[in-house]
């Protein structure tokens, strides 16, 4: 079985999506404008949200492919 087929690496890759979505370490910064005058915390939502659908679609491609061929 290899490592995309357990539950446990699914389980900590939205762990640690999650955790890096509170982003801590910016709460008190001040918010300046970068690109296309856009504040910088947006370009690092757009990243983590990339992350988010790749986590979903490498789930849904391996364990439910695996629920659905089970049944």
């Amino acid at each position: 079985m290899s490592l995309l087929h357990r539950p446990y690496f699914w389980f900590f890759s939205f762990t640690i999506l999650f955790l890096l979505s509170l982003d801590f370490w910016r709460w008190d910064q001040e918010i300046p404008l970068s690109w296309f005058q856009l504040p910088g915390w947006l370009f690092y939502f757009v990243i983590l949200q990339g992350g988010l659908v790749l986590a979903v679609a490498g789930v849904s491609y391996t364990l439910w492919q695996e629920a659905e061929r089970d049944q």
